[in-house]
């Protein structure tokens, strides 16, 4: 993992993504962040129908205020990181992004490209086009997604927890994960005894298995891996997310929108 794509969002929590971003890539060695503050055309907000000349020009001007007040937040936080000037020289390569731009356009021309997005958890102040942007990151672009809690202030990585299921989506995240565990100070895996994880997912690495008792209700499971977070103080959670369809997690409920909903400890989670 060499190359990292920021989305951001709201301002208050601008710094917090950018500081992660840039202990990600020390943790791995990565020589890239991009940093996208991406304004909404008119017509995704209004819609065609709704859209005059005039009001097209207040959301634009709407728009351009929010990605210059996030550039003053990006600017003064890439001085006091990597320095100025011929001082970022040899160091990480920080690009700032605030096209006028789509989903879609997201997705293709900058999600894809990126070996992780990092992103706000959901949060009720986000825009339609902000909760589209969060689900096409999980499910169109192929890549793992790194959620930052707001106001995290400490280091993420150094006690990792992954949650096993045998699953398409929680192999992938596991294997997107390994980058991270060398530099982990400890590894641990949950899983349940029906579901064991086998010794060949992690080659090398020695993880304290913890067993979690198995349950048919989304919520109480992922409640049950949010306490063993809480209780054995981990700073980064690993799981696969989204394991069914949207129908079956309407009627059944979801475990990854229980943990999506409660921002207690950065997530990382690839579908």
């Amino acid at each position: 993992m060499q190359r990292c794509l920021v989305i951001l969002s709201q301002q208050d929590q601008a710094e917090v993504l950018l500081n992660m971003a840039a202990q990600f890539l020390a943790r791995v060695n990565g020589n890239r962040m991009d940093v996208l503050a991406a304004r909404e055309p008119p017509t995704q907000v209004l819609g065609n129908m709704g859209l005059t000349d005039e009001s097209a020009a207040v959301l634009r001007e709407n728009q351009r205020e929010w990605a210059d007040s996030l550039h003053t937040i990006f600017h003064r936080w890439l001085a006091e990181e990597y320095g100025s000037g011929a001082e970022r020289l040899n160091k990480v390569e920080v690009n700032w992004l605030d096209p006028e731009i789509t989903v879609d356009r997201i997705i293709s021309g900058y999600g894809k490209d990126a070996d992780l997005l990092i992103m706000n958890f959901p949060d009720s102040r986000d825009s339609d086009q902000k909760k589209l942007a969060t689900r096409s990151a999980i499910f169109q672009t192929g890549r793992p997604v790194l959620f930052v809690p707001p106001f995290w202030d400490r280091p993420s990585g150094d006690h990792i927890l992954m949650a096993w299921k045998d699953t398409d989506g929680c192999r992938k995240a596991f294997a997107s994960a390994r980058v991270l565990l060398a530099q982990a100070k400890q590894v641990d895996v949950l899983q349940t005894p029906d579901s064991p994880m086998p010794m060949d997912i992690l080659p090398g690495i020695t993880p304290e298995r913890v067993e979690l008792k198995p349950s048919d209700d989304a919520s109480k499971a992922a409640q049950s891996i949010l306490d063993e977070v809480d209780a054995r103080r981990a700073d980064l959670l690993v799981i696969g997310g989204y394991q069914h369809n949207m129908l079956y997690n309407r009627l059944m409920g979801s475990a990854t929108d229980y943990i999506l909903a409660h921002p207690d400890v950065p997530v990382f989670l690839q579908h």
